[in-house]
């Protein structure tokens, strides 16, 4: 099998293809993306396999759409964070948001189904990392770049720091939402396990 994936534009879809991604969604998470096969999306959305082939490429191509939807859902997130407040505040909002959305039932089913793939795509899991966890944390790195600036925090490197607070702030409860499927997060943990986070990233790049 090849690791060559496609890698459709999400934001050029037409209506078809929209209802066609929904679908094929809906159908990895439900079968898992070996057990789904194209007549089923296509029984499920309409359209044809030609459709298919030009939108997406693939099975393959939709289900690095699937992905890139999901990546640009929590990306948006990280492009929220309220400069007039104070830094504490502005991550904790952040962090909570990030993370509620990480533990929602959609991203932890994303999460599982990408598991099972990138052993036997490893080109998948260079897909995600570069387009996910390289790029996706832009926008915290420019406010961490802001408050470096404005000397209000110290920062030699603000794209890995940027990826360790995000790493923290997930924390203990994603491990725990993943492999307990009946365990589901309150909103108190998750903004205690973020308010802990941000409290020791502040901490460690305060300035001296």
């Amino acid at each position: 099998m090849t690791n060559k994936l496609n890698k459709p534009n999400i934001g050029t879809l037409s209506t078809r293809g929209q209802s066609i991604l929904n679908s094929a969604q809906q159908l990895f998470f439900q079968y898992g993306f070996d057990e789904t096969s194209l007549a089923m999306i296509i029984k499920e959305a309409g359209g044809s396999r030609r459709a298919i082939y030009s939108e997406f490429g693939n099975k393959q191509g939709l289900l690095i759409a699937v992905i890139q939807r999901q990546v640009s859902v929590q990306s948006e997130i990280l492009s929220t964070i309220d400069r007039t407040l104070c830094p504490e505040k502005a991550l904790n909002d952040m962090c909570f948001t990030f993370v509620k959305g990480m533990l929602s039932p959609t991203i932890i089913a994303l999460f599982r189904l990408v598991m099972q793939q990138v052993v036997k795509l490893p080109a998948l899991g260079e897909i995600i990392y570069q387009k996910g966890l390289m790029t996706g944390v832009k926008p915290l790195v420019e406010y961490l770049d802001y408050l470096t600036d404005k000397n209000m925090l110290q920062i030699d490197n603000t794209h890995f720091a940027a990826r360790m607070l995000i790493e923290m702030a997930k924390g203990p409860l994603h491990t725990q939402t993943l492999i307990l499927p009946n365990k589901v997060a309150t909103d108190s943990e998750i903004a205690q396990q973020t308010k802990q986070a941000v409290s020791i990233f502040l901490k460690a790049h305060r300035v001296s």
